[in-house]
């Protein structure tokens, strides 16, 4: 299951920057808002953090191993 969830969190972080990608390359004719802009800069920054936080192990790992 975790396997799972971090191929879902790669896909929806490749498709959020291709679409900043897109933005940024037509400039004043993109469609996107800039609330749309700031939702998909949230969600590559979301899964960055959650990306940092679960390669660290925390004590409850550490503990449920021994």
């Amino acid at each position: 299951m975790q396997a799972t969830s971090f191929s879902m969190i790669n896909n929806s972080v490749k498709t959020a920057q291709f679409r900043i990608a897109q933005h940024r390359s037509q400039g004043i004719h993109s469609q996107l808002s800039i609330f749309d802009v700031a939702h998909l800069l949230d969600q590559i920054k979301r899964a960055e953090s959650f990306r940092d936080t679960s390669s660290k192990p925390s004590i409850f790992q550490s503990i449920g191993f021994n």
